[in-house]
């Protein structure tokens, strides 16, 4: 495998020296430069990432006409907008011919869409991706972050199918000639509590999600596979409708179980991607980095550390 460009790292300031030493140390042990994507919390995966990220490649050296033959993606993210997902694979592949996803902790929702984009996903010990299922959130910035899932509408569906079988067989047992409405009335009322508006736009991105995800694979993560088309259609199914829940954490073995391109690191890479979370998260905590935009809003952190040869190194090239 070819190193990338001898791209150097900006220079470091002081309360992120910590950080850059981390991030050092993974891009010295992979040989490879590293992408980082950290949102905190109350950070959300949006479409106003990829300007960010794009200039940041920029800055950092990387073109589309040349690009980096190998970059590791280290994220860390609860997810947000799948389109937001979407573009940003296809923006780090305009700039890299290979792409590991490193996931230290989690890569959850339009995070894990994004790691679809990757020739693998290396997860650290314990960590995992979630369903790509459609969560309904406000974002209005005001108020704490109010969620449905259309993982709930679907069970719930099956319940009121559930309770119209019951309702039929216990009058037919009674010898009733009468019709049971069960299943109405509770549409009726699902549908009042959620609104009809964000049902369809539920199932109109749910639909949006699932194309996204058959465009990443069969582009980037499959090809190698002779048996490209059935890995790609399980993956699909299984992380957009067969999860319980949103929030199901899919760990090393279900990925693997589901046909998806993962490895489980190493200790030694493990510790060093997982050191560089413990990193991130101590600076989002004192807001040194990821500052908020409301009571219940921040930025992410994105960054670029380019990777320098042993050789070059010692030479003293930058």
């Amino acid at each position: 495998m070819l190193p990338g460009p001898l791209v150097a790292s900006p220079p470091p300031t002081a309360p992120l020296s910590a950080l850059d030493a981390s991030c050092r140390d993974l891009t010295s042990y992979r040989k490879r430069p590293l992408l980082v994507l950290y949102y905190p919390d109350s950070a959300s995966m949006t479409e106003d990432d990829v300007e960010d990220v794009y200039a940041r490649l920029r800055t950092a050296g990387p073109t589309i006409e040349e690009k980096l033959p190998a970059l590791d993606v280290l994220v860390e993210s609860n997810g947000g907008n799948p389109a937001a997902g979407y573009r940003l694979a296809q923006l780090i592949r305009d700039f890299a011919l290979e792409v590991s996803f490193l996931v230290p902790d989690h890569a959850y929702s339009a995070a894990t869409l994004l790691c679809f984009s990757g020739n693998e996903v290396r997860l650290g010990h314990c960590a995992g991706l979630s369903p790509i299922d459609i969560t309904l959130v406000s974002a209005d910035g005001r108020a704490p972050q109010e969620e449905v899932e259309l993982a709930n509408i679907d069970n719930f569906l099956e319940f009121v199918k559930d309770c119209r079988r019951g309702m039929e067989q216990v009058l037919q047992q009674l010898g009733c000639s009468s019709s049971t409405r069960v299943d109405s009335d509770l549409l009726v009322e699902m549908v009042r509590q959620v609104s009809a508006l964000h049902v369809g736009k539920f199932f109109r991105e749910r639909l949006l999600t699932g194309h996204y995800a058959e465009e990443l694979l069969d582009k980037y993560m499959f090809p190698p596979y002779k048996d490209a088309v059935d890995r790609r259609n399980k993956v699909v199914h299984q992380f957009l409708f067969a999860a319980p829940a949103h929030e199901f954490h899919v760990d090393y073995h279900l990925c693997l179980k589901w046909g998806l391109a993962v490895q489980e690191m190493p200790t030694v890479e493990s510790d060093l991607a997982k050191e560089v979370v413990a990193k991130l998260f101590a600076l989002a905590s004192d807001c040194t980095i990821c500052p908020r935009l409301s009571r219940y809003q921040r930025l992410p952190f994105y960054n670029y550390y380019g990777y320098l040869s042993d050789d070059t190194a010692a030479a003293g090239v930058i």
